[in-house]
């Protein structure tokens, strides 16, 4: 038998001018290899070609001549290679030809309910409706009961199902419930069902509209709401699994119906593959990563070439044509704890989204936790510096890892997509003896709270900028090779626009690894512009610039969660990784919890005693008696409440009291505008007797003075 590829359909689709209501054409010559979809869009039926191995679809036909009929119960007749299906609008079977034109047959006894489940199999058209039943008509002309529609005595009515196709072997008709996955197994002789298999998925208010199988007996059945494509094995009807899986994503739609021959195999044309082991993944048959090929878009490197199928490892696709695993370049090695740099390029002109896994416990596969190193990076054509983080105990050794560009998301590490490219590196993980220092605890966090109205003392109510706030040493040996900080926005009670920074006083500038660092947002890495600022003799790291871009304020003063009205759901956390050019002895590494600040963001607007004087970055607030940085502004100590005294004594009142502060734990900050001393009694003394008294101030609030 021979298979019609995609390559068929490209000069189908010129083909399709005229349309016939009465005289039906050439049939289709072969068996084709992809499936159809009848589609309701905008008042008309369009036909649509799938190839079912990246879920790519193609438009055969839009104008069928039948207006604003809608054409459901699509089903392929192997024996005089037509298409037919029924129109919802006049209850009567339309075929359709090799080019999609119609014919209009009526049935000798119109039906009295319309159908948008039906199948063929022996020249007989099987069609079915919950509650109603199964039918039948034959379709050969030369029988006395053509086109006349029989019913199956007897038959079960109550499944749930949307469209069926017939097994390839066993000659059964096959269907996915919607509502819970069942796969029902229905004879068509006697009408009866029974549930064989449950696929794992079901269709959450929409439903399974299209059913096709392959010559091995696999079932493909396709979700209306987002275009997914399920497989399920049916391959050994005796011993049916069940076992189903995503396999590819076709287009969405409300209405939907499908039709192909069966007894084609899946096809791919113009696909590429990766080629790691097939444990990952790779082949067709295993349901291998892979994507249709745009030669202008979706690339990594400069090339990229397509296959039949997976040249799985150890063979090479580099040998049947081009070299295309060109996009990724490792530019450091893989050691256990560290990060390693990378440098991805994107081909053609349009941005694509990066994927990566690694199989970091050397199993064979990338489905464990933390194996997904990249999730859906959006790059622009041209070269990215990019890192990735090898945890601690991964595996000493030669391991794999996969990278996917695509102009879609979500994908997995295997399956079918449209537009992308897969390309698969074996890589050496180095054992690194890590081992980590954390303050204050692995998963704890100390908070940060600043008052922005410095060198005023304002409203002293500690909550302008509360932050959360956690640092961890990366230790190789018995040095510091990176410091991790991590922290959480907890409240926002300013008016002004403050930005957060970290400075690791002592740390001169040019240690630091500044092709290495890596700041995240909310989990997203930030790959525009290095946080290391310039122009300092020591390390600062600029976490955001303005925090107020970070939340939306849902009280009219711009605040976030420090009174009742300015609640909010929105979380902004930070994540920043500072690695060493060379590894620092713990003597030289800054004493906790390192020297975290605010600034005045640039360009906006301060407190009235700065009149129309914008003072921006200049304007810096560290915890008491905290180094400034090299970008601070000396003239502003001193003046107003101010009673700082360089070098040793900075930020601090007359009183002795600061304008930022460190508590041990999670903590309530004070509602807006009531001043700390009112929020916490205790918290004066504390800071009077140098924190020898009152330690445990932060847990005796006024409850009716601080934000619950």
């Amino acid at each position: 038998m021979k298979y019609i590829n995609s390559f068929y359909w490209s000069a189908l689709a010129l083909s399709m001018a005229g349309i016939s209501h009465n005289a039906s054409a050439a049939p289709f010559e072969e068996c084709p290899s992809e499936a159809f979809l009848s589609q309701y869009i905008n008042g008309a039926t369009h036909y649509k070609a799938v190839d079912l191995s990246t879920g790519s679809v193609k438009t055969l036909q839009s104008i069928d001549g039948l207006g604003s009929n809608s054409i459901n119960a699509l089903a392929f007749n192997e024996a005089d290679r037509y298409v037919y299906g029924f129109n919802m609008s006049t209850r009567e079977l339309v075929k359709f030809d090799g080019q999609f034109k119609a014919t209009t047959l009526a049935f000798t006894n119109p039906p009295e309910n319309t159908f948008y489940v039906g199948d063929i199999k022996d020249n007989v058209y099987y069609f079915y409706r919950k509650n109603v039943g199964l039918f039948y008509t034959h379709l050969d002309p030369e029988r006395s009961d053509y086109l006349t529609i029989q019913k199956v005595e007897g038959a079960d009515q109550y499944m749930n199902i949307a469209d069926f196709a017939f097994h390839p072997l066993d000659s059964k008709l096959y269907a996915v419930s919607g509502s819970n996955g069942d796969i029902y197994q229905i004879d068509p002789i006697s009408g009866k069902a029974k549930v064989v298999a449950n696929s794992g998925f079901s269709a959450n208010r929409s439903a399974f509209g299209a059913a096709y199988f392959d010559v091995n007996g696999f079932l493909y059945f396709v979700l209306n709401s987002d275009g997914s494509v399920y497989r399920s094995d049916l391959t050994d009807p005796d011993n049916i699994s069940g076992k189903t899986i995503y396999f590819a994503k076709a287009s969405p739609t409300s209405s939907n119906d499908g039709a192909r021959c069966a007894n084609a195999p899946i096809i791919s044309t113009n696909t590429d593959f990766g080629d790691a082991p097939d444990s990952y993944g790779t082949t067709l048959a295993n349901n291998g990563a892979r994507h249709l090929i745009n030669y202008y878009n979706y690339f990594l490197g400069s090339s990229i070439d397509a296959e039949p199928d997976a040249y799985v490892y150890p063979l090479s696709d580099q040998g049947e044509s081009i070299s295309d695993e060109d996009g990724v370049v490792f530019k450091t090695g893989l050691v256990s704890g560290l990060d390693t740099q990378i440098e991805v390029t994107v081909g053609g002109g349009a941005a694509g989204h990066l994927s990566a896994w690694f199989d970091w416990n050397q199993d064979g596969d990338f489905n464990d936790a933390g194996e997904q190193s990249i999730t859906d990076l959006k790059l622009l054509p041209g070269t990215h510096n990019l890192l990735v983080r090898v945890p601690a105990d991964a595996a000493e050794g030669t391991t794999w890892s996969r990278f996917r560009l695509s102009d879609g998301q979500a994908l997995n590490s295997d399956g079918g997509a449209v537009y992308g490219e897969v390309e698969d590196y074996q890589v050496e993980v180095t054992a690194g003896n890590t081992s980590y220092l954390y303050y204050p605890g692995k998963d704890d966090f100390v908070t940060l709270a600043y008052e922005d109205q410095w060198p005023q003392q304002g409203d002293y109510d500690f909550n302008d900028v509360v932050m959360g706030y956690n640092v961890s040493q990366v230790i190789q040996g018995d040095k510091v090779t990176r410091i991790d900080i991590k922290g959480q926005l907890v409240a926002y009670g300013a008016g002004y626009a403050n930005g957060f920074a970290v400075h690791l006083e002592g740390v001169d500038r040019n240690l630091v690894d500044e092709n290495l660092i890596k700041l995240s947002h909310n989990g997203v890495v930030l790959q525009t512009a290095t946080p290391l600022e310039s122009g300092q003799s020591e390390a600062v790291v600029i976490i955001s610039d303005n925090l107020k871009n970070h939340f939306s304020a849902t009280c009219g003063s711009g605040f976030y969660r420090t009174e009742a009205a300015c609640r909010s759901n929105e979380v902004f956390t930070f994540e920043i990784s500072i690695p060493l050019v060379s590894p620092l002895d713990f003597d030289d590494v800054p004493d906790m919890p390192l020297n975290p600040f605010i600034f005045a963001s640039e360009n906006r607007a301060r407190n009235s005693f700065f009149g129309g004087v914008m003072p921006g970055r200049s304007l810096e607030v560290h915890l008491a008696d905290q180094p400034l940085t090299d970008a601070a502004d000396l003239a502003l100590m001193g003046i107003e409440d101010d009673r700082s005294s360089l070098p040793l004594v900075t930020y601090r009142t007359d009183k002795n009291m600061p304008w930022a502060i460190e508590i041990g734990g999670e903590w309530k900050p004070a509602l807006e505008s009531i001043d700390m001393t009112q929020a916490y009694p205790g918290f004066v003394e504390f800071v009077t007797s140098g924190g020898e008294k009152n330690t445990l101030w932060f847990n005796n609030p006024i409850i009716n003075n601080t934000y619950q």
